[in-house]
């Protein structure tokens, strides 16, 4: 190994995690270090609008299946609905980052409205499953316990509050407790272009 060579590698994933918010740097510095050990095989990764991008290898996952270098995985739905809203690389980047099979938002709901909450966060994780699974879809109960863990938990209306105008139209059928998972309809897409636009710009 040439170590002079890898010394002044080294420089490179020090300066690129300075620049990446607090809270993930630990994490990048470790990711780009393997990757860096790990030569030309490694797992390739982006680092663009100070968020940390890491491709899966072909083999690892079927998020990689529309990856190409440089770029984040892209289901044939994320490039549908990309398309179909206007809504960019940037936007998306802004607002999330993928590490290996799982997708983690550096973005959130950050207001106070129950309701408006529960929504949002029927749509991002309908953007998450977009990625993982290549469907824009959403299970009624991992909305439930999102929305329980960041505070937009409202019991008694839970499931009314997906029956109300405009939410109703968002979802082929509106979501139902412990009911079977809903794709996103053409203005549930554009409901969720609006909130990551909103939550990117934000960044």
């Amino acid at each position: 190994m040439d170590y002079t060579k890898l010394k002044s590698e080294f420089r490179e994933p020090v300066e690129i995690t300075a620049e990446v918010p607090e809270a993930f740097r630990e994490k990048c510095f470790e990711m780009l270090l393997n990757n860096l050990l790990a030569g030309e095989d490694g797992a390739p990764m982006l680092v663009a609008g100070n968020q940390l991008h890491l491709l899966p290898s072909p083999a690892s996952s079927q998020l990689a299946a529309d990856s190409t270098p440089g770029e984040n995985p892209l289901t044939a739905q994320l490039r549908v609905f990309m398309q179909r809203t206007n809504v960019t690389m940037e936007d998306l980047q802004a607002v999330l980052f993928v590490d290996g099979t799982d997708v983690h938002f550096v973005r959130e709901p950050a207001h106070g409205t129950v309701a408006k909450g529960q929504i949002e966060w029927a749509l991002l994780l309908a953007l998450k499953n977009g990625i993982l699974n290549n469907e824009l879809s959403t299970d009624p109960e991992d909305v439930r316990s999102i929305c329980q863990a960041k505070g937009f938990y409202d019991r008694t209306n839970f499931a009314a509050i997906f029956k109300r105008q405009p939410y109703a139209g968002y979802f082929r059928q509106p979501l139902q407790p412990q009911g079977p998972r809903q794709s996103l309809v053409t203005e549930g897409q554009a409901a969720l272009s609006e909130h990551i636009r909103g939550l990117a710009k934000k960044s």
